[in-house]
């Protein structure tokens, strides 16, 4: 994950219909996201005390994986978790290798405690792709999602650049923060594939940065930018926003 500033991230269908042009693919990286509730009387403390006995047990492997756990801030009644837990590999294989840790006698003892805190109804497999990257992109934060549709006759050369100009945006209207696209892969229910292509974030590391990436795009003309450079493109609704708690950064 990223530390979390005020961000443009776009999630497409892990099919990448929406980059099937051959030139200029950008990498791809992996995340894996659960989707959770507390047990009685468990919350993100009893989470972290896990946590830490997990980061003991996977810095004693090679594999490269950094973890985040949403909650709920700001949001409506259709939110049906009270976490989600994403993680990050560079390459789908080191996702691979991170999972395989948790097939060990260790990594089973380790999900057992997990599940005592939470139970899990959902495991997705998403391809993420970096487009502004943060100056310091491991710590806690808040995240906001919002569910995207693509508009008819996008392209990947249109969105990359759209993305430049959001870029140069933000560069000049002092906003800081990067920008990810997130690909639905296996286990994304049907429901969103079937109404969305893609789910936008925005990231902030305080709720006052927030409010200020929120005044620059209210009051200092961000919201008419980004609709003169997306609003052909694509179109979001149901913004949430969730804390961002590191379970673990690269290095940990």
């Amino acid at each position: 994950m990223i530390k979390i500033i005020l961000v443009l991230t776009i999630i497409f269908t892990f099919s990448f219909n929406i980059l099937k042009a051959d030139d200029h693919i950008p990498t791809i990286g992996a995340m894996e996201m659960f989707a959770c509730n507390y047990n009685k009387s468990k919350d993100i403390s009893d989470s972290m005390k896990v946590v830490e006995e997990w980061n003991e047990y996977i810095d004693s492997t090679e594999v490269s994986y950094s973890a985040w756990i949403l909650e709920p801030y700001y949001t409506n009644p259709e939110e049906q978790y009270d976490s989600y837990w994403i993680g990050f590999s560079q390459s789908f294989e080191e996702m691979g290798l991170a999972q395989e840790t948790m097939f060990t006698d260790e990594g089973i003892k380790l999900d057992e405690k997990f599940a005592k805190v939470s139970t899990c109804e959902a495991h997705s497999l998403w391809g993420f792709q970096s487009v502004r990257e943060n100056k310091d992109p491991f710590g806690d934060g808040f995240l906001a999602a919002s569910r995207c549709k693509l508009m008819d006759g996008a392209t990947p050369q249109m969105i990359m650049a759209a993305d430049v100009k959001w870029n140069e945006f933000m560069d000049s209207s002092g906003m800081s923060g990067g920008i990810f696209r997130w690909y639905a892969g296996p286990g994304v229910s049907s429901e969103f594939s079937d109404d969305y292509d893609f789910v936008n974030i925005n990231t902030i590391d305080s709720l006052s940065a927030f409010g200020a990436g929120a005044d620059i795009n209210v009051n200092g003309g961000g919201n008419m930018v980004a609709a003169s450079i997306y609003s052909e493109l694509m179109q979001c609704e149901d913004m949430r926003v969730y804390t961002a708690k590191v379970a673990r950064a690269p290095g940990s």
